[in-house]
């Protein structure tokens, strides 16, 4: 008979002992979305709490962010039943209209998982857009002949925006659209720039643009190119 309860015993104790295991929770779940972002909120910010939901000790043993985020080192990676641990993350935006995803991989001694993937996500949204690139590509320039860029400036917020001044430099780079204009909201406009180099070498110009909306006051749009010697002009 007591052979029959030490046994009994012995296998209550062994199955509790199979339930004894650390276990690795992101708190709030496994994504982080910060939402619609501006590129002016860049860099993101968070700290995530990361707790030891099991009943033996968990030990973190590496914390991995992929490209475009960072971490900061733990406050503490080993952490006994019920404690948790601060993750700062810091994430980088573009200034470009995009949602963003990135990811941070988590390895701990979990023998359920020993590998949790935590997402972070961020609709980036540009309310005053410059594209497709944020300046003037000047192509095949030459002394004594027209040279053309263009780019689109567009409004994707609700309100009207105003451009109420222009300036220009150098002297001899123009551009299609007057000192004053006024985008309304969802509205685009082409700008083209044009120049008649007069000297070989390098090309640069900037074009300024002064607006009503806080978060874009001013817009600095510069260009660049290459020009190459006429062989009129030299003749």
């Amino acid at each position: 008979m007591k052979t029959a309860i030490i046994s009994v015993i012995a296998l209550a104790v062994l199955s509790l002992a199979s339930f004894a295991q650390p276990k690795l929770e992101i708190v709030g779940g496994d994504t982080y979305n910060w939402g619609q972002v501006s590129p002016k909120d860049s860099p993101l910010k968070a700290k995530i709490k990361l707790k030891n939901s099991g009943n033996q000790t968990l030990n973190i043993e590496n914390v991995k962010p992929t490209c475009g985020c960072t971490t900061a080192p733990l406050d503490k990676n080993i952490l006994q039943p019920g404690e948790t641990a601060t993750l700062d993350v810091t994430l980088n935006v573009t200034s470009r209209n995009q949602e963003v995803s990135k990811s941070i991989r988590i390895t701990s001694n979990d023998p359920a998982q020993n590998l949790k993937v935590l997402q972070l996500k961020a609709n980036v949204v540009v309310e005053l857009e410059i594209g497709p690139t944020p300046y003037f590509v000047f192509k095949d320039m030459e002394v004594g002949k027209e040279a053309e860029a263009s780019l689109v400036i567009s409004n994707h917020s609700k309100k009207i925006v105003k451009i109420e001044s222009i300036e220009i430099t150098p002297e001899n780079f123009v551009i299609n659209i007057p000192k004053k204009i006024t985008l309304k909201a969802g509205e685009s406009k082409e700008i083209i720039g044009k120049v008649v180099p007069k000297e070989a070498g390098y090309f640069s110009s900037k074009l300024t643009l002064k607006t009503d909306f806080p978060d874009y006051e001013t817009l600095v749009i510069p260009g660049y190119g290459n020009v190459k010697e006429s062989k009129i002009f030299n003749n």
